[in-house]
């Protein structure tokens, strides 16, 4: 079975205090984990403490959870190469760590997190990809080791004050991603990309199996024969992926660049698709769609079967699926800003009879069309931290700075030096700044589980083979020419005809552009109220609320942080207008925050304690 499947997990080390090892004790990870985590913790001690979120609590495999002699591996995510003398993700990695080999990850070509826990050794391993595309947080102290995909689930409730590291709070609500590994939690961390995280109780060793700087140099290409030779990648990437799942597969098709490459490669590579469309504003033209003319025939052509899903407000409804997937989204810490918010009523169709694996075409544009994100043509290539580059990534740091003095240990602008200092000095630096910026904020398409979705997400642009090829191509160049584009039509063009949403409005056809009445969150960044009303599940009239679980408090309490815009913006519906109003004023008018913020962190243990022993608030919070 090929599911997104999430992890979490605790260890304590040997001659650790009896309270922390003592079966009766609370163990909350789970719960934050949502309905369906299955306890998978090895027999016989309660030393290492294992749970796999599963699609309606689905059996494991060897691909997600593998043990034996007091070694247990957890997996979440997909290995392209995995061996064929081995069943499973989860029981390659626990082969080869019984084996001693630590250079296997070196050539493991796909998208994943692991880890491993070994308790004759007392040590816990844990590994990413070298993106670091699924998330991975962890914690450690005196007691042991917590581990998850899903930060709330990293964070070791109850065990201890709980406090806020200021400086990546600032860097995540000024640029939209932290600039290091740490997270705003102080003690709870992410495994870094290409790392491999080795913790005992007395040290932490980080190895680096993987960099930026050991890509292939960039060479000047000529433009025709780079394009082709990245079709010929991607075709073989797709070809390995579609022989690993079950069909058909799953293409969120949307009028842009990378979805239609993805669906048009993989048609030719003999790949059987299924395509959903949400019905989204065309940014040419104000008040306008081109999504159910531009996808239907691409689909009708191809053959695809194709759904299109209505917006709010766009002549149809959205009922959200019982397990929370479109609150999940609205609120969850690590889908930040407005990126991605066009797929919200999409995510929230998804239908239990609809494919299990997902193309996602993510860092299709980085590494084909733009590299240099938003920034200014002006800047492009550049990587000393000249005050021009600097007034792009941050134009406002210095007034941020006055507003967070004396919390965050040094100003803004020299933690992005050091950012960019770390990053290899040729022209790809700042593209890179924002490549590593956007995996530490966002998880792709559909977050890896973090929806309670059972729907795997495949990537075909982060194969090894298509990457370091792609990335070898000069920024600039690539940032001019659009090299997606100049793709579709060189090898497509039976399919040129049809516009795109890069397209300028003059070269739509009229018989492509509908008339669409809808706010559009892909520049304002949030839904008006009445539209979160119709994406949240709606809770009952009556005087008491309805259960809340410990995950939903765990997101409120984050979000109480501050990791959404000040003031009613769509990433807070679950707050009152009064404490968004307070919340706003605190922020914009340059006052003391450092209260407000340390309030909210102390109210995250509140939160937390009161939903996951089920009482009532003591009204302090």
């Amino acid at each position: 079975m090929l599911a997104s499947m999430r992890f979490c997990g605790r260890y304590a080390w040997q001659h650790a205090g009896r309270s922390v090892v003592r079966s009766a004790a609370p163990w909350p990870e789970p719960a934050l984990l949502g309905a369906g985590a299955i306890d998978c913790s090895p027999p016989g001690g309660d030393r290492t403490r294992l749970a796999v979120w599963s699609p309606g609590g689905a059996p494991l495999e060897r691909r997600h959870a593998a043990g034996v002699a007091r070694i247990t591996v957890v997996f979440a995510g997909y290995l392209q190469n995995l061996p064929a003398s081995h069943d499973g993700e989860a029981a390659y990695v626990l082969d080869r760590y019984r084996a001693g080999d630590s250079d296997w990850i070196r050539s493991a070509n796909g998208v994943f997190a692991f880890a491993v826990v070994d308790e004759d050794a007392d040590r816990c391993v844990l590994g990413v990809d070298r993106l670091g595309i699924r998330p991975l947080y962890y914690h450690h102290d005196a007691d042991g080791v917590t581990f998850s995909g899903t930060m709330a689930a990293a964070v070791p409730w109850g065990r201890g004050r709980i406090e806020v590291d200021f400086d990546t709070l600032q860097e995540v609500m000024v640029l939209g991603f932290p600039l290091t590994d740490r997270t705003f939690l102080r003690g709870v961390e992410r495994v870094a990309p290409g790392s491999v995280v080795e913790v005992r109780k007395a040290r932490r060793q980080v190895h680096r199996y993987w960099s930026l700087e050991q890509l292939p140099p960039i060479r000047p290409q000529p433009v025709e024969s780079f394009v082709d030779e990245s079709q010929e990648r991607l075709r073989r990437a797709l070809g390995r992926l579609i022989a690993r799942a079950p069909a058909p597969l799953l293409c969120l098709l949307s009028s842009g660049h990378d979805s239609r490459r993805l669906l048009l490669e993989a048609s030719a590579a003999g790949g059987e698709l299924a395509a959903v469309t949400a019905i989204w504003p065309y940014p040419g033209k104000a008040g306008f769609t081109i999504e159910p003319g531009v996808t239907a025939e691409l689909c009708r052509r191809l053959g695809v079967t194709h759904r299109l899903v209505a917006a709010p407000r766009a002549g149809g409804t959205v009922e959200p699926r019982a397990a929370r997937l479109v609150r999940d989204l609205l609120l969850d810490f690590q889908v930040y800003g407005r990126d991605h918010i066009w797929a919200v009523p999409l995510v929230g169709s998804l239908r239990a009879s609809d494919p299990r694996v997902n193309l996602d075409g993510i860092c299709g544009d980085t590494f084909f069309n733009n590299p240099f994100y938003a920034l200014p043509r002006s800047v492009w290539g550049r990587w000393q931290p000249e005050r021009e580059v600097l007034d792009a990534i941050a134009p406002n740091r210095e007034a941020e700075d006055r507003r967070w003095h004396g919390l965050v240990s040094c100003s803004l602008s020299s933690r992005i030096k050091a950012a960019l200092a770390a990053l290899p000095a040729d022209s790809n630096r700042l593209s890179f700044f924002y490549l590593l910026g956007r995996t530490r904020a966002i998880v792709a398409l559909l977050p890896y589980g973090l929806l309670d979705e059972r729907v795997e997400s495949f990537c075909p642009y982060l194969d090894h083979d298509v990457m370091d090829h792609a990335l070898a191509f000069d920024p600039i160049a690539k940032g001019e020419a659009r090299l997606q584009a100049l793709a579709l039509r060189r090898h497509h063009p039976g399919f040129a005809d049809i516009p795109t949403s890069h397209s300028p409005a003059s070269d739509v056809p009229g018989a492509y552009l509908i008339p669409l009445q809808h706010t559009d969150p892909i520049w304002l960044g949030r839904f008006t109220s009445g539209e979160v009303r119709a994406l949240l599940p709606r809770w009952p009239s009556g005087g008491r609320r309805p259960p809340i679980e410990g995950k939903d408090l765990a997101f409120a309490g984050l979000s109480m942080l501050g990791l959404g815009r000040p003031g009613g913006g769509w990433r807070e519906p679950h707050l009152r207008d009064r404490l968004q109003a307070i919340r706003a004023l605190a922020f914009l008018d340059g006052g003391d925050i450092r209260p407000l913020v340390r309030a909210r962190a102390e109210a995250i243990g509140r939160l937390a304690r009161w939903g996951l022993a089920g009482a009532e608030p003591d009204g302090r919070g």
